[in-house]
């Protein structure tokens, strides 16, 4: 990276990699915060709630079909408004949730606060995206890492959120997840400052009639079924893994460096890939990031050995955001600009059906059998979504 693309942290020079930073800590807030962070908080809840692993996975599920409520009408709504403008609504959404979750223990309150986030943190992933491709669109040769660098500002989310909320519910036990959840949202309120900015200085399309054109998928299955399963299968190891480290008898602050280890890998993930996310072809990008997350998951299956799982997470960390930026770059170059929102949106629905399957098929797997078999699960649908876009790289190439 030159001095040139970091010289100036708040300019709107395209030039820069800083922008996409900026606008990558929306990813941050929806799904580091919003999103992951659920995985700490959710051994305490499931112990002060009597909760099961089916009802635990749950909370999840409902975030995931806010995710596909934000996505559909994410797609309707772009018809009427810029995406810079859903942008910020979603993060307004998002972070305002996160404030109210721990205001309840009522299901029905917990269920609609994680709906709601879900559905803010959709606009705010999609229509970053759309941000993103307007932004770069003068300076290609930044595409693919800016692209990947929004993308992993999540890992940004989960640092903050495993140094937050472990040694909060160590110090106060387990029915201290409310005060977690508060934490979250005056974090994620932080976090939205410069997104926020961003999105007001930059240029995301206007809504016009080549935006309202019906979308055409035309060679896009295999990447849209792949990237559907990878959302069902990834989503199992970030649900869980946190529980799966109780029930190993490790401790809270094994658990956290193995969080953090997960953290900085989601963050680095866009330089080590970097040669992949501007050379390779976006599909072989695709399966190599499902492949990775693959390894990641079936590690803890084969060895419980605590170096196991930090490379565990290091493995999977560095894969889990690489997933979504090949399917930008596969969007942003299969699709008219002016689509590029809608693109995004409609590849997001299909993103948040799979989340929503996710959890609680694993959770179910849990109650009648154990954890290992959740993660089984989810390793055999990360399987399969690394096989899928490589049957049609060659025609796509």
């Amino acid at each position: 990276m030159t001095a040139q693309t970091l010289s100036s942290p708040l300019a709107p020079d395209a030039a820069s990699l800083w922008p996409a930073f900026g606008l990558g800590l929306a990813v941050a807030v929806g799904n580091g915060l919003a999103r992951f962070a659920y995985a700490l908080i959710l051994p305490a809840m499931q112990e002060d709630l009597a909760w099961t692993y089916t009802q635990a996975g749950w909370l999840n599920t409902a975030n995931a079909l806010g995710y596909v409520l934000g996505a559909v009408t994410g797609y309707l709504l772009l018809r009427r408004f810029r995406p810079a403008q859903l942008f910020a609504g979603g993060l307004w959404l998002t972070f305002g949730s996160l404030l109210a979750t721990g205001f309840s223990e009522s299901q029905t309150w917990l269920t609609a606060l994680r709906l709601a986030a879900g559905i803010g943190a959709a606009w705010a992933f999609s229509c970053g995206g759309a941000l993103i491709a307007a932004r770069y669109a003068r300076t290609p040769h930044l595409m693919g890492t800016a692209t990947g660098l929004f993308f992993a500002g999540a890992g940004i989310g989960i640092a903050i959120a495993g140094l937050l909320v472990n040694p909060l519910l160590a110090t106060t036990g387990a029915a201290g997840w409310p005060s977690a959840w508060l934490a979250l949202g005056v974090a994620a309120a932080a976090l939205s400052v410069w997104p926020l900015l961003e999105a007001r200085r930059g240029r995301g399309g206007a809504t016009d009639a080549a935006s309202a054109e019906r979308l055409v998928l035309r060679g896009l299955l295999l990447p849209l079924a792949s990237y559907t399963l990878f959302a069902a299968g990834y989503i199992v190891y970030m649900t869980f893994i946190l529980a799966w480290l109780r029930v190993a008898g490790f401790s809270w602050g094994a658990a956290t460096a193995v969080w953090l280890v997960l953290a900085v890998a989601v963050g680095v993930s866009p330089f080590v890939w970097r040669r992949a996310l501007e050379a390779w072809p976006p599909r072989a990008t695709l399966a190599a990031a499902c492949a990775a997350c693959l390894v990641g998951t079936a590690i803890p299956l084969v060895d419980a050995g605590i170096a196991a799982l930090v490379a565990s997470a290091l493995v999977f960390g560095l894969g889990v955001f690489i997933a979504p930026s090949s399917i930008a770059l596969i969007v942003r170059r299969a699709m008219p600009p002016a689509q590029i929102a809608k693109g995004m949106t409609f590849f997001t629905v299909l993103f948040a059906i799979g989340q929503a399957i996710g959890p609680v098929a694993a959770g179910y797997l849990g109650d009648r059998g154990d954890l290992d078999h959740a993660l089984a699960f989810g390793a055999a649908l990360l399987a399969i979504a690394a096989a899928l876009p490589l049957l049609g790289a060659k025609k796509a190439a």
